[in-house]
């Protein structure tokens, strides 16, 4: 199985790759091409038990991941957001934000954030960037960003 996640901003590549490997049986071998080295998620998959090989080829890395009769279930760690959301800012976390308004999403996904449809994404990336950071990934104007804070303002007063 190959999975190409050049281009694509942490966390993606490694919830692609969470995914991908539990659909691999004991044996098979899932490759992952990269632009990075995958130095976050190696570690991690060598202590859950995988077999990994990590190659550079050309100015892409190619990270095979075999799963062995000692390999376990792995997880993404993800903290729950409890906070309760006193106003929306630049910097309020995106989780945070559609825990306490679940209408947001559409008008992310609008101006957009559109991974944020993936139920998965919603439970991964959203917990990791605030709405300031998610502008500057997926490279926002000041002006649409701040046409988005005002709809996304106006659910307060709902």
């Amino acid at each position: 199985m190959i999975l190409d996640v050049r281009g694509l901003k942490p966390p993606q590549p490694a919830v692609m790759i969470l995914e991908n490997l539990e659909r691999l049986k004991i044996g098979e071998t899932l490759e992952v091409i990269g632009d990075k080295p995958f130095v976050d998620i190696i570690p991690k998959l060598e202590e859950a038990g995988y077999q990994v090989e990590l190659n550079k080829v050309g100015e892409f890395f190619v990270l095979k991941v075999s799963k062995t009769e000692e390999s376990k279930e792995l997880k993404m760690e993800v903290k729950e957001c409890d906070d309760k959301l006193e106003e929306i800012m630049e910097d309020t976390n995106v989780a945070k934000l559609l825990k306490a308004y679940p209408e947001a999403l559409d008008i992310l996904v609008k101006y957009g954030f559109s991974p944020l449809q993936n139920p998965v994404m919603r439970k991964t990336l959203a917990r990791t960037v605030t709405l300031r950071k998610a502008k500057k990934l997926i490279g926002m104007s000041d002006e649409r960003f701040e046409e988005m804070m005002k709809e996304l303002k106006a659910l307060e007063k709902m």
